[in-house]
């Protein structure tokens, strides 16, 4: 096997770890929270231990995936297109952007969604800040509004990484 496929699979691997874990808490962890106990005390806990666990892989694995991502498609995308196939590199380009801006988006997302709102929860399970019901519910309600932006932003990136793909094969 070749390095440029395991750098692949790696990429692919961490973009299912990122996108599968948000889908995860967004459509099965946090609903069920939310019907299995109405003392928000029990949700703060559940809700904080989960998030410190969360985004811990979460940071590593968009860092895994950033770094194959650069190694993987660039070059490989490049040797693909030859003299004469300037359209298809203009095309590819596009594509690029495109994902990137994608990418971006979900990079500022992440570190706003960990230190804005997570971190609140996390300090409120400690102790550190006060407990507070209808704050922790406002925050909730942004941490699951941006989580379903996040995913709409890495389904996008999917779907555009696998145009680019078709595009230089």
């Amino acid at each position: 096997m070749e390095i440029i496929s395991i750098i692949r699979w790696i990429h692919i691997l961490t973009m299912v770890v990122v996108l599968g874990g948000y889908l995860f808490l967004c459509v099965f962890w946090w609903p069920v929270i939310r019907r299995a106990t109405d003392d928000v005390r029990v949700q703060v806990r559940l809700v904080a231990l989960t998030l410190r666990r969360f985004f811990t892989s979460v940071v590593l694995a968009l860092t895994v995936e950033i770094l194959t991502g650069g190694l993987y498609l660039i070059p490989h995308a490049y040797r693909s297109f030859g003299s004469g196939e300037e359209m298809a590199l203009a095309a590819f380009h596009q594509l690029l952007i495109w994902k990137l801006a994608a990418v971006f988006l979900v990079i500022f997302l992440v570190p706003a969604q960990l230190f804005g709102m997570a971190f609140r929860i996390t300090r409120m399970d400690a102790g550190i800040l006060d407990f507070d019901p209808a704050l922790f519910s406002r925050i909730m309600q942004r941490i699951i509004m941006v989580s379903y932006v996040i995913i709409a932003l890495l389904t996008f990136t999917v779907i555009v990484s696998t145009a680019m793909l078709g595009a230089f094969r």
